[in-house]
């Protein structure tokens, strides 16, 4: 099994899931967060809107999946489509091994779990 971790644009985010769980991942655990990458931070207006800066961080979102090795590939395919702009900052798909499952309320484990 592979966890696959996607950090992608907030304006992106309903469309990943979407392929994501079209792709055949059967669930999805979603988080916002704040980075900085490769992509362009915006520029913001303070409050009376007379000076301009910088953003610190973008706003992004995580998206984390547990699948067998043999939809790794698919689900890869589905995720880099689905938000693929060619600019720079479009995101990250991680790819790490997932040695053991178990869940807590059916106490099966591994794909079972899943």
């Amino acid at each position: 099994m592979k966890r696959l971790e996607t950090i992608v644009r907030s304006d992106r985010l309903s469309d990943v899931v979407h392929a994501i769980r079209s792709a055949g991942a059967k669930g999805v655990t979603v988080t916002s967060i704040k980075g900085q990458g490769s992509g362009d931070r915006p520029m913001l207006r303070s409050g009376r809107g007379t000076t301009q800066f910088r953003a610190e961080y973008n706003n992004m979102d995580f998206v984390m999946t547990i699948v067998d090795d043999a939809e790794v590939s698919k689900i890869i395919s589905a995720i880099t489509e689905s938000c693929y702009t060619g600019k720079s900052g479009d995101g990250l798909v991680i790819v790490t091994d997932v040695v053991q499952v178990v869940n807590i309320a059916s106490k099966k484990t591994d794909s079972e779990a899943l």
